[in-house]
């Protein structure tokens, strides 16, 4: 009985606070704003509770973090946790995962990292993927039939350097294929591919800057794409997306209007790509591919690799303009697609939440899977696994480089490589923090466990 006689002595104290302050705002005239401010919270929660939905519960819970079946388990452990459910712009109703892709591979922009995924996505969704024959290697190509895997005429990805030529993958790739590619900015790709392929020894000064403005000493690099095609030492280097693309350095310099064949080039590769990512936004840009073709968390997670141990930079105004200007094409495409890409962020509701969830998820990945690092390819930094990394397919296949990895693929699925030579292959893997040919045969790709939690 008492506690009946506190609770009705505090509810008449909030009614009598509750009077008294609607006094106030009858005096001052503010009672309209306030339901106004009413009404908009009451909205606001509505909203809010129609994108986040909150379960507590104190047992471990597995669960997908996104529509559809995840293909190998995200393990939460919490005591009392909320439950986030992103909202999708697609139903789960119209959204099927893409099974058949083609990704234009270009350099130096982040595509290593997605040609990995593409090919973890593939072996962990049996998709077949399109290879060229065992052993193949980065070089730029000119896709041919005589270079492609002997005995698979038709695959459902691909995702390896090549010259674009959209008829002949179509003539490989399974039908209904969506296209993609990266691009990156043109200034930041040509430093970063200055560094990476070596043109500091074909230009040796005291400092990287001083290499690169040796570069545009040399070779008259003002005639490049005016009145020549002829760039020497300008291999994945200089307008190195627009060739991943496809585009005619022989005709533009033949064209009698420079600009308008720019802009037939990209009007037909707006047509040609259905998404094109761009580096600087490289998780945004992740988190709208798996919104585009339907993907889930796990298809995108990825370990960062290839990074220069030594960021070289240029600063001077001069060469940078120079850069900017021998890189004209790639900067127009560029130009364009960071345009459209913008566009394509803007209409998908709730991607930024995504997002950070997203690299939530990615940081702790990075955290079971790596415990340090070393000095690896080409000078950049490398992952160190750890120990549960290493037993892991997962942590291993994110952490293999795509070139290793790629032949790897061929080894095991060309016909004409003998048993002798894949004893030789056997020994040629074997990185501790990789994945090696009998890992690539025996791994299980499905039940592997990674924690993870919200």
């Amino acid at each position: 009985m008492k506690r009946v006689d506190e609770y009705n002595h505090t509810v008449r104290m909030y009614e009598r606070s509750l009077t008294q302050i609607l006094q106030v705002l009858r005096r001052i005239r503010c009672l309209t704003y306030a339901m106004v401010l009413i009404t908009f919270t009451t909205l606001v929660l509505y909203l809010l509770h129609d994108v986040i939905s909150f379960t507590i519960t104190s047992r471990q819970t597995v669960f997908p973090l996104s529509y559809g079946q995840p293909q190998f388990a995200v393990t939460v452990h919490h005591e009392k946790a909320a439950v986030i459910r992103v909202r999708k712009t697609i139903k789960k109703a119209e959204c099927k995962s893409q099974e058949n892709i083609i990704f234009t591979k270009t350099h130096k922009t982040g595509s290593s990292t997605i040609t990995n995924i593409l090919l973890r996505y593939g072996e962990i969704h049996n998709h077949t993927q399109l290879l060229y024959k065992y052993p193949s290697s980065t070089e730029y190509k000119r896709l041919e039939e005589s270079k492609l895997l002997a005995g698979r005429t038709k695959a459902n990805i691909f995702a390896q350097h090549a010259n674009h030529n959209i008829e002949f993958l179509k003539n490989h790739i399974q039908e209904g294929a969506k296209t993609f590619t990266i691009l990156r900015s043109p200034v930041s790709q040509f430093l970063s591919a200055f560094s990476f392929f070596g043109k500091t020894r074909l230009y040796p000064a005291d400092t990287f800057e001083e290499s690169v403005k040796l570069f545009f000493k040399s070779h008259g690099h003002q005639r490049y794409l005016k009145d020549t095609r002829f760039c020497k030492n300008c291999g994945n280097l200089v307008n190195a997306n627009a060739f991943d693309m496809g585009f005619s350095t022989e005709r533009y310099v033949n064209s009698q209007d420079k600009e308008s064949f720019i802009g037939g080039f990209l009007e037909e590769a707006a047509r040609s790509w259905n998404l094109v990512l761009i580096t600087e936004y490289f998780d945004l840009s992740l988190v709208l591919l798996k919104r585009r073709f339907c993907l889930e968390y796990e298809d995108i997670l990825y370990l960062r690799s290839l990074e220069r141990v030594k960021k070289e930079t240029v600063e001077e105004p001069y060469t940078l303009a120079a850069i900017k200007d021998i890189q004209h094409i790639d900067q127009a495409i560029y130009s364009y697609f960071n345009d459209t890409f913008w566009e394509e962020v803007e209409k998908e509701e709730g991607i930024f939440e995504e997002l950070a969830v997203f690299q939530k998820l990615n940081r702790q990945v990075q955290s079971f899977c790596v415990q340090g690092s070393k000095v690896g390819y080409h000078g950049t930094l490398a992952n160190v696994l750890s120990d549960e990394g290493k037993d892991n397919f997962h942590c291993l296949a994110m952490n293999t480089r795509c070139l290793p990895f790629s032949l790897l693929l061929e080894a095991r699925d060309d016909m004409r490589v003998t048993e002798e030579k894949l004893e030789e292959i056997k020994g040629e893997y074997t990185d501790p923090d990789s994945l090696n040919y009998d890992q690539i045969i025996n791994l299980d790709r499905k039940t592997d466990i990674i924690n993870l939690s919200l």
